[in-house]
């Protein structure tokens, strides 16, 4: 997600009239916390109901909060976990005014891909590829990778593996450039095709799926936030989102085209993200 906040000012002001606490220290969490620490903005606390959270902060427990900042604004950055910590925040005794969202912080109007670039987690991004990688035989001799970024697989391929990194920009003179969502996909076939946090953001992803299975010889590698585990459209949206499929849809797509699920797995790089491998059937 963007922090672009419409009225920078106005929001400093008002939080400025009381103690923060931070609640959710995920990737939205420490976007705020830069955003508030770039701009002066003191959060007095940062709270996660997981003591595991590796976020550099001192992150004390939902009990300690309720102790130490009962009369302080608590900002919930959790996208996905929301509406359960503000029932908790209520049953603690929080009033409504004092429960502030991760929204506050966003652009109004539609964002898109193009936006979050600018602000990409690439080390996460990094993390993903990584994982898929882990399916990819010693065997295979051609890879596409659809939206390749910086093009990490490449480091984890052998060198006589033919790799070909497809992306909307040029980041490299290797980037055979496409806009997916035009629905023109290059005519390249190759033994794996990577969709590693792609399909989320494309329009035509129905349409590049099938051109990607009719395209690819043995394995698919796709990763995707399914509504089974990302249910909340506006926060999809705002997370610039294009396209809504449960994992059985998405399973059902690669089925049509003779694609079968083979593994399926929680992403290491985001709790919410699975990773799926398809062979041809």
């Amino acid at each position: 997600m963007l922090i672009k906040p419409q009225n920078p000012d106005a929001l400093k002001s008002y939080l400025m009239e009381r103690p923060i606490v931070l609640f959710g220290m995920g990737g939205m969490g420490q976007k705020i916390t830069e955003y508030c620490n770039l701009n002066d903005i003191p959060i007095a606390c940062f709270v996660d109901n997981s003591a595991e959270k590796q976020s550099g902060k001192t992150i004390i427990s939902p009990k300690a909060m309720k102790e130490n900042y009962a009369d302080s604004n608590v900002i919930i950055s959790s996208v996905i976990y929301f509406e359960e910590i503000k029932s908790q925040l209520e049953d603690f005794g929080f009033r409504a005014e004092q429960i502030l969202s991760y929204k506050i912080f966003l652009p109004e109007g539609e964002i898109t891909w193009r936006d979050l670039d600018k602000t990409a987690d690439w080390e996460r991004m990094k993390a993903r590829v990584k994982q898929l990688s882990e399916w990819i035989d010693e065997n295979v001799r051609s890879v596409v990778d659809y939206g390749a970024g910086e093009m990490y697989l490449k480091n984890l391929l052998p060198q006589e593996v033919k790799y070909f990194p497809i992306d909307y920009i040029r980041r490299s003179d290797e980037t055979i450039i496409c806009d997916l969502n035009s629905g023109i996909f290059p005519d390249i076939s190759a033994d794996v095709t990577i969709l590693g946090g792609l399909l989320e953001f494309i329009s035509t992803a129905e349409s590049l799926i099938c051109h990607v299975c009719i395209n690819t010889k043995h394995k698919i590698l796709a990763s995707y936030m399914t509504t089974d585990n990302f249910p909340d459209i506006k926060g999809r949206r705002m997370s610039a989102y294009v396209n809504d499929f449960s994992e059985q849809q998405l399973v059902d797509m690669f089925a049509r085209n003779h694609f079968v699920l083979k593994v399926r797995q929680p992403s290491h790089a985001h709790a919410i993200d699975t990773l799926f491998l398809f062979e041809r059937g």
